[in-house]
């Protein structure tokens, strides 16, 4: 017999018995859609996790910082640390930075200095590490290399004080109102690093910072304000940054002019890793080197291996329902083989092989677990739909956090990817099959003499 005339005969015999063999295929349905309603909550569960920590910061980011004083083994975070660094297998970008504080210095701006900014962070990073560092431009455009160009945090103009307004009323409050404009446009008027004079020309200390006199340090040039984003550091916010020729340069200048103690290290050092899981050597060789390190990796491996031990749980409680499906068609083909006793012997009488009688009952067995994972599958894309459409709502939010410890009101609840219905299939096909293998051995034992007297 060939393949076709065997694949014909064994639909024949599944359509002339329909009732027992649509619940023997429903059995199939209710456990194939168990197991993928089961792992697409799971995948819905790990992708949740994903865009909560993404949300917290980039996952494939180490920040690099020294040691402490008293730590034995402690290197300075200089270039040669940063060129050893740079060495390490499975590294996409180093961005070392450094930072002073102007605790004792002001921006100013403005016609005899009316705008003033009391405290601001300073940032320098090299030239050519700029785009890598991945500042997003809000307003205005980034550094052409040009001297004394920077880029603005996105706040920094709304924490310069208008010293002829009264206290109470000399600044703008941008948290409580979201459309507030700053007191002047900061991309269209220069800045000064200043120092505030003590004493006035008249030897009197002078108290109105309206009438002080100023020292500039250094004049800038803001051309562009970058999106706030605490990712790439509080400069984002209402710092500046500057590259590294330019800052070392105000830096010596600084040094000159104030009491500012200005370390010749990095402050810090942003290292991307080119695969996330590569982020986890990458952190302990770095700490081979003798420095300090911070990465979301902390946060995510527990959270992962949490979201494994649920998508496990999940998956073998939907794995019960299909081994109690593959039971009911073992139990299906040996009620076949039964009722078909008369008919196998006539097959081996008429000369059939026994391998096409075996084929003929692991095929039928085989077509029940396709028909049965194809509408398995359908059924479940229906049911997930249902989920996050009536169902995601209400498990979205505080209650889905709770279950599932992870939280992100946008993720759906249940994600079926294409991979996860085609191997539903193929496995409910291999399920089939499986089951349908002691009956057909069965089939295959039975004498022809005995089974032409049945």
């Amino acid at each position: 017999m060939t393949f076709k005339d065997i694949a014909s005969l064994s639909v024949r015999n599944l359509y002339r018995r329909k009732s027992r063999t649509l619940l023997t295929v429903s059995g199939v349905v209710i456990g194939c859609c168990a197991v993928v309603i089961m792992i697409s909550l799971g995948i819905g569960m790990k992708k949740s996790q994903e865009q909560m920590l993404e949300g917290m910061g980039n996952l494939m980011r180490i920040t690099v910082t020294s040691a402490p004083q008293n730590v034995a083994k402690r290197r300075l975070l200089d270039k040669k640390g940063v060129d050893k660094i740079r060495k390490l297998q499975n590294i996409k970008a180093v961005v070392p930075k450094k930072e002073m504080d102007l605790e004792e210095l002001n921006l100013i701006a403005g016609d005899q200095a009316r705008f003033q900014c009391n405290y601001t962070t300073i940032v320098g990073i090299p030239e050519k590490d700029l785009e890598a560092a991945g500042y997003e431009i809000k307003d205005g455009k980034m550094i052409s290399g040009r001297e004394n160009e920077v880029l603005a945090g996105e706040h920094l103009a709304y924490q310069f004080v208008d010293s002829r307004r009264p206290d109470g009323k000399n600044m703008v409050d941008y948290w409580s109102d979201e459309n507030a404009q700053p007191y002047f446009p900061i991309l269209q008027t220069p800045v000064e690093v200043a120092k505030k004079e003590e004493k006035a020309a008249d030897g009197v200390q002078e108290q109105n910072s309206a009438k002080a006199s100023w020292k500039g340090i250094q004049k800038l040039t803001v051309v562009g304000v970058t999106k706030q984003d605490f990712d790439k550091g509080d400069e984002t916010e209402g710092g500046i940054i500057m590259g590294m020729r330019d800052f070392d340069r105000i830096q010596k200048e600084i040094r000159k002019e104030t009491n500012i103690k200005l370390s010749r290290e990095y402050s810090r050092v942003l290292v991307d890793v080119d695969d996330i899981s590569h982020v986890d050597s990458v952190e302990k060789e770095i700490k081979r080197l003798g420095y300090q390190t911070s990465s979301m990796e902390s946060l995510r491996k527990p959270m992962e291996e949490s979201v494994k031990q649920k998508q496990m749980m999940l998956a073998g409680l939907g794995a019960v329902s299909l081994f109690v499906a593959a039971i009911g068609i073992a139990n299906t083909m040996i009620m076949s083989i039964v009722e078909r006793t008369r008919e196998i012997g006539i097959l081996k009488a008429l000369g059939c092989s026994l391998s096409d009688i075996r084929k003929e009952f692991l095929i039928e067995a085989g077509m029940i677990g396709f028909v049965g994972g194809i509408a398995g599958s359908l059924v479940s894309c229906v049911v997930s739909w249902i989920m996050n459409t009536y169902m995601g709502a209400s498990l979205t939010g505080d209650a889905m956090m709770a279950m599932m410890d992870t939280g992100s009101s946008e993720t759906a609840l249940s994600i079926i990817p294409l991979w996860l219905i085609g191997a539903a299939v193929l496995f409910s096909v291999f399920m089939g099959v499986g089951a349908g293998f002691f009956p057909s051995n069965r089939a295959v034992k039975i004498s022809a003499l005995e089974a032409m007297k049945a």
